[in-house]
């Protein structure tokens, strides 16, 4: 039996982000694109730079990049009892 996997894009990354279980298994990915956004976390990971991972990925925008760059910034500053970022 196949199980579908289905995530719940948080609301500051709606139309941003979009997850389907029949485009690539459910990966949580950039609107309008089969680029996962663990391409773009694992491209950083490794230090390259947004401008690295946006040449090898046209489809996805400055814009999207750095909206789930703020969201994910801003997640581990809630954890820590920071001030959020803008």
């Amino acid at each position: 039996m196949k199980v579908e996997k289905t995530v719940e894009i948080p609301f500051q990354l709606q139309g941003i982000l979009v997850s389907t279980p029949d485009t690539l298994s459910g990966a949580v990915r950039f609107v309008g694109t089969r680029v996962p956004v663990q391409a773009l976390l694992d491209t950083l990971i490794c230090n390259h730079t947004i401008e690295y991972f946006l040449e090898g990925f046209p489809g996805v925008t400055k814009e999207q990049a750095e909206a789930v760059l703020k969201f994910e910034q801003n997640h581990v500053r809630q954890l820590f009892g920071l001030e959020l970022a803008s």
